[in-house]
């Protein structure tokens, strides 16, 4: 009897930390989305120098004081993991910052909710997880709910129709960003040729990558509109703390959640988890703002969650999972 219950309570706890800490970590890449307006008018260029120079110093700290860890890690994995910190970070972040610029803060943190489809649908065209035909519903539906909350009244948003478009396209491309970070850090950290690699070094790397990319935006950030956050104490002193904010809660705290999360719960219960990064995003924004979400926002938004909820379903119901490819006939099968 001990043996046949054991099963179920350790997977009873693992929910029960793994589950909140996904949460957490979701909230707290949400609660990043609201930089931009937050530091307004200054332009978000020195938004992101300023946030992942404070990450770049956090990860050579870390880097310093585990010097055996990076030795293990090897230059071409040191690579890696450095491109991925210009990709996954600068990129997305840069991106979601201008889509949140032209379009709104809601419209940019609604995008993100492409990125599970994103990194199913790739990750289903490398490893032929499931067939193609039983993807076609999530990403109708998540596609309707994109347009929807896309299409809200213009009462509800200050952008031009122009604006409104480029918002959107600048926000595709930013899950674009975040889902080749998601794919080829996987691929890294998977490779069983290699020795295992301690997570807060590779995650250290990825800062010092990030970093070192940031640098090239200065030049945007001194010639672009706005003002400078060293113009004067009432702009510099909310700047540094939103800087360090986001470094810290937005970076490191979120990915430990992460990281937390992903050692206890199952790949198919961590795709659905990502979706909320969008619905807590505009959430967020939604409250800075003051105002309540308009019909096609709100529907909107459930449509997408329910969309990237219907896909892991379809991957739960087949026995498999976006991260697990099958092998021999199964995979033919497809």
């Amino acid at each position: 009897m001990t043996a046949i219950t054991a099963v179920p309570v350790r997977a009873y706890r693992a929910y029960l930390v793994g589950l909140p800490a996904a949460l957490a970590a979701t909230a707290l890449w949400g609660f990043t989305f609201l930089g931009p307006a937050a530091v307004a008018p200054v332009n978000v260029y020195y938004l992101v120098v300023g946030r992942y120079a404070v990450f770049g110093l956090m990860s050579l700290a870390v880097l310093l004081a585990r010097r055996g860890g990076l030795r293990t890690l090897g230059t071409r994995r040191l690579l890696t993991a450095m491109h991925l910190g210009v990709v996954g970070y600068i990129g997305f972040y840069l991106l979601l910052a201008m889509s949140a610029e032209f379009g709104g803060g809601v419209l940019a943190s609604t995008m993100t909710g492409l990125i599970p489809l994103m990194v199913t649908l790739v990750s289903n065209r490398l490893e032929k997880v499931l067939a193609w035909r039983r993807l076609a519903l999530p990403v109708v539906v998540i596609s309707l709910g994109l347009l929807l909350v896309n299409s809200a009244d213009p009462a509800g948003r200050s952008a031009s129709d122009r604006d409104l478009v480029l918002g959107a396209v600048l926000g595709f491309l930013s899950a674009a960003a975040w889902s080749y970070f998601v794919i080829v850090n996987r691929r890294a950290l998977r490779s069983d040729d290699r020795p295992v690699v301690d997570g807060t070094t590779w995650t250290a790397c990825i800062g010092v990558g990030a970093c070192l990319g940031s640098l090239f935006l200065l030049p945007l950030a001194l010639t672009g509109s706005g003002p400078s956050p060293v113009s004067d104490a009432g702009t510099l002193w909310p700047f540094l703390a939103w800087c360090v904010a986001l470094a810290v809660l937005g970076s490191w705290c979120a990915t430990w959640f992460w990281n937390l999360a992903s050692k206890r719960l199952p790949a198919t219960v961590m795709g659905p988890v990502i979706g909320m990064e969008a619905v807590f995003g505009a959430a967020f924004n939604l409250l800075w703002e003051g105002r309540t979400p308009t019909f096609h926002e709100w529907s909107g938004g459930l449509l997408v969650v329910a969309g990237v909820l219907l896909a892991s379903y379809l991957f739960n119901r087949a026995g498999l999972t976006p991260d697990r490819a099958p092998t021999g006939s199964a995979r033919r099968s497809t």
